[in-house]
């Protein structure tokens, strides 16, 4: 969360906060959408994914002021923890948050998307993160700590899918 976030959403230690994944049947306004959350994946199938302080993760944030879509944001995001840049990206799933209230305006969203690695850039450009690793879905699930694993497995397993049908790589 910076001052150029467009909308201010840190979640306080035991807040209860709901997320619904709602798959691709809705497709919010922009202004309903606090944040964009990247799986980034090689063509042999291996994610690359960000070392951060609270330990491995996909890349992704908040979108900032003076950003006009997800996709501008997923690539500075991908660009800035990971050091990559993408082909061209596509949409994994919405998914609903509750933050801010449950009254339907004050819904907000996030965004899941994938994509194709291009171009993976030397460790030193890489500003918002400790690292990169490019691993297996397997031994991503397995350190990752950040959240609920289910629900990041069923991400990354949905993204996987989409970019390489239901036979996957890996």
């Amino acid at each position: 969360m910076s001052e150029s976030d467009r909308r201010k959403t840190i979640i306080q230690a035991g807040q209860k906060v709901n997320f619904v994944d709602l798959g691709t049947s809705f497709i919010p306004a922009f202004e309903k959408i606090t944040s964009v959350l990247v799986v980034p994946f090689t063509r042999d199938g291996l994610i690359v994914s960000a070392h951060l302080t609270r330990g491995i993760d996909l890349p992704g944030g908040h979108i900032k002021v003076g950003e006009f879509s997800c996709e501008e944001t997923a690539r500075r995001e991908v660009l800035e923890e990971v050091g990559v840049t993408l082909g061209e990206l596509q949409l994994v799933k919405v998914i609903q948050s509750d933050y801010y209230g449950d009254e339907p305006e004050q819904l907000t969203y996030l965004i899941v998307m994938t994509g194709f690695v291009e171009d993976i850039l030397p460790d030193d450009n890489l500003n918002e993160s400790l690292g990169r690793s490019i691993i297996n879905v397997d031994e991503f699930i397995s350190q990752y700590q950040a959240g609920d694993k289910n629900n990041m497995r069923r991400i990354v397993l949905d993204a996987k899918i989409l970019l390489f049908g239901k036979l996957g790589k890996n």
